[in-house]
């Protein structure tokens, strides 16, 4: 069963595609791929992100109870800022990635919505005496995306309130946006520049329409999830449930650097981690892949030794890249295989196909 987004065929007036992908149904494409990707590089796209679930923490002892657990430092975190992070079993494999928001009275979670249950019953089973309350407020809010670099400008001229300074990713603040309340988080999807909006499900329509409008002036365009894989994709960033999952240890996701604090002390699964820092290396690692010919590899598709049918690895995304002008993928290969400019194959259907490793990003956003 897929499950639609919270504002499932109330996206535009013209006709949308809409398709399957992961546990989803979303909206694929508005227009045509090459717009909707230009916006996303050139000016503002408008996309509905809204497959996440916020969890509420409350209590006096709310921060060290989730310090002591998640992998980032979260005692340093003042209202108004906040930090990636993720949440591991004690055997340091990926239990969620997450983003991490406080406020003065509170902590947020912001998590795929299908490990929103699987959060909360992690932090309830390590809860003892702790002053601490968990409420998972699942599909109440919806996660508007603005992507693109004129994002914060057209933030800006929408709301009715000043846009707060947000300068490092994760900080966000309340804006007044037509009279509702919407939480701006300084956040890219893609690694470029981007906002997103925590807007009430009665309220989401009502913006949505409004950052249509506001937008026209600034080459705002309606980004379906076709574009936003391509540029997530080129920009390297795995994606829960297609690169990842709970069989990964976070340091072959390529997550460790943007999630996990080197100072902080004791975090579930932080000996592993530490004791691969210090002593070896992961058995396989999430790497790039700049492919030769016209063929776009599949989730699946067995990344082998040139010349030798010794399997390495396996794909798990793919896409032909706008910016490379070449297929390109990300997939898992084992240690010995990993290094940048690594040669490889990848058997796709009958035919080999050459690639190159690369450290992602493939094609940064600047």
């Amino acid at each position: 069963m897929v499950i639609p987004l919270l504002l499932h065929g109330k996206h535009a007036t013209a006709p949308v595609l809409y398709q399957p992908f992961g546990p989803w149904i979303v909206p694929w494409r508005h227009t045509s791929l090459a717009n909707e990707y230009d916006a996303l590089r050139r000016t503002v796209g408008l996309i509905d992100g809204s497959t996440q679930a916020l969890i509420e923490v409350r209590g006096a002892d709310r921060v060290s109870f989730l310090h002591n657990l998640l992998t980032n430092d979260l005692k340093r975190l003042v209202p108004g800022t906040g930090c990636q992070a993720a949440l591991l079993d004690a055997s340091a494999k990926l239990i969620a990635p997450m983003l991490v928001l406080a406020d003065a009275d509170a902590l947020w979670l912001l998590c795929e919505l299908d490990r929103a249950t699987v959060v909360m019953a992690a932090l309830n089973r390590y809860l003892f005496a702790e002053q601490v309350t968990l409420v998972n407020h699942e599909r109440q809010h919806a996660v508007l995306a603005l992507e693109g670099p004129r994002a914060t400008e057209l933030l800006c001229r929408a709301a009715d309130t000043p846009m707060p300074e947000l300068p490092n990713a994760g900080d966000h603040g309340i804006l007044i946006v037509q009279g509702i309340p919407v939480r701006a988080i300084r956040y890219s999807l893609i690694g470029g520049h981007g906002a997103l909006c925590l807007v009430a499900l009665d309220d989401a329509q009502t913006v949505w329409e409004h950052l249509q409008r506001v937008g026209v002036p600034f080459g705002l365009q309606l980004v379906g999830w076709e574009a936003l894989n391509v540029a997530r994709i080129e920009a390297g960033i795995p994606w829960f449930g297609i690169d990842m999952d709970e069989t990964h240890l976070l340091p072959e996701t390529g997550l460790q650097n943007m999630t996990v604090s080197d100072t902080k002390g004791c975090y579930l699964g932080q000996e592993i981690i530490a004791r691969l820092q210090t002593y070896g290396s992961v058995s396989k690692r999430l790497v790039g892949l700049l492919v030769e010919g016209d063929d776009v590899p599949r989730t699946g598709d067995r990344i082998v030794s040139p010349g030798s049918d010794e399997t390495l690895g396996s794909v798990t995304s793919s896409c032909n890249s706008p910016a490379l002008h070449r297929p390109i993928a990300l997939g898992y290969v084992k240690r010995g295989a990993y290094d940048a400019g690594t040669r490889v194959d990848i058997v796709c259907g009958k035919a080999r196909v050459p690639a190159t490793v690369q450290v992602p990003p493939l094609a940064p956003f600047r």
